[in-house]
């Protein structure tokens, strides 16, 4: 890799992490790599062209979208933000060269709601490239990822003499709180991949350390649940209500007690209540914001049948409806073992990589590229999710903190890894 392309590499995750924003709201970064990825020839597909809004979940408000939409149409013009219009901020570079296997990498976008540490030793701030955004942060490596989306874009562009077939880069939105790879899955993009790929750069693992396959996500399902009663007045006739706030409370303690006949691990949890008005009234409304976790697509599909049976026994309980909307979702994946063996075999001649493991099922939460993964393999292509240490200094920062940062030496590595990879699977 030449010395030109390295430094654009460090130049685009600074620019990054600099400019970080929600989920669904990433405007101006869409903007940015469409940009870019049109300047060095790419065929650019934006937004609907690889989404489906029915698709879209766990969406911002109408003030945050505008707000955010608005200062990125400052930025780039009312032309190159139209096609990003209504939170769909999805892009992919393609490269066609000709016949052969298409291959698709998936690179994510979306920053967290954290105030970024501003003290001396964090490397954003003493380095200048620290958030802009008021609590809004790169605290989980995006900004990394899609810098190595754009170095490998600048490789792929100068080598396309030696790859056969289809590359496509796709830059995906919202993946904390894994709303976004849904409306991907639900358009049909994927429809014709043979090979799809990610990489995850973690804070805690060590430089050097790679796994080519990263099977232990769980699956899950993010759920607000909404319980609709009625008022009256708690102290004269309280019988004359149908009280929301107990239909949740119910609720919640059901939810704990599941049991599922599994020898996987599946977890719940309510994260977050609200409701009522005041305390001598009645409750006509309560609303639950639930988790559900489990170590596959099975088990999660039991545990959220489980969840709806309890959800509508403790609304009727109380002569309550309810409504339940889904705010994410995820499959559990187990990457393909021959794509493993492949990456496998390609990192032990990269001398970066020093620590090279096949496999592991270690619980990392939840990902939502493995509902790209489960949408590839559906169809009969392979896929993996891989596992790439960047901690900085042996510090083992922890991921969605306001002092996590990476070590930027990972960053070329990768993509050096992601062009030979290209390469070999399209030969």
């Amino acid at each position: 890799m030449n010395k030109s392309i390295e430094e654009k590499i460090i130049a685009y995750r600074r620019h990054f992490h600099a400019l970080p924003e929600l989920g669904w709201l990433e405007y101006a970064t869409a903007a940015f790599i469409a940009d870019e990825l049109e300047t060095l020839g790419f065929e650019v597909k934006k937004g609907s062209e690889l989404m489906q809004a029915s698709g879209l979940m766990g969406l911002p408000s109408e003030q945050e979208n505008r707000i955010a939409f608005e200062r990125a149409e400052g930025i780039y013009g009312a032309d190159k933000l139209k096609p990003f219009a209504n939170h769909c901020t999805a892009v992919a570079g393609i490269l066609d060269c000709g016949e052969g296997p298409t291959v698709a990498l998936r690179f994510d976008m979306d920053a967290l709601p954290i105030k970024e540490a501003m003290d001396k030793g964090h490397e954003p701030f003493e380095k200048g490239f620290v958030s802009e955004n008021t609590a809004v942060m790169h605290a989980c490596g995006h900004d990394a990822h899609m810098a190595i989306g754009l170095g490998l874009a600048h490789c792929l562009i100068n080598h396309t003499n030696q790859i056969k077939g289809k590359i496509i880069l796709l830059f995906q939105p919202a993946e904390e709180g894994v709303r976004g790879a849904a409306a991907i899955v639900k358009s049909g993009f994927l429809k014709d991949v043979d090979y799809l790929l990610a990489a995850h750069l973690w804070s805690n693992m060590p430089m050097g350390q790679l796994v080519c396959s990263q099977n232990g996500t769980a699956a899950t399902d993010k759920l607000d649940v909404i319980f609709y009663g009625r008022a009256a007045h708690a102290g004269i006739c309280p019988e004359k209500g149908n009280n929301a706030i107990l239909a949740a409370a119910n609720c919640i303690v059901d939810l704990h007690a599941i049991k599922l006949d599994d020898e996987g691990f599946f977890r719940v949890n309510v994260g977050r209540i609200e409701g009522g008005t005041a305390r001598n009234i009645i409750a006509d409304k309560a609303k639950l914001e639930i988790e559900l976790r489990a170590s596959n697509r099975e088990s999660e599909y039991q545990l959220l049948q489980e969840a709806e049976k309890i959800i509508a026994s403790a609304s009727g309980q109380q002569n309550c409806s309810f409504e339940i909307l889904k705010q994410g979702q995820a499959s559990g994946a187990v990457g393909d073992l021959r794509l493993a063996k492949c990456i496998k075999k390609e990192a032990e001649i990269k001398p970066f990589f020093s620590d090279i493991i096949l496999s592991d099922e270690v619980n990392r939460g939840s990902e939502d590229f493995t509902s790209l993964m489960h949408e590839v393999q559906i169809r009969g292509g392979q896929a993996c999710f891989i596992g790439i240490g960047a901690s900085l200094n042996n510090k083992c920062l922890q991921h969605h903190t306001p002092d996590f940062d990476i070590d930027e030496r990972v960053l070329c590595p990768t993509v050096e890894l992601f062009a030979s990879l290209i390469k070999k699977l399209t030969l």
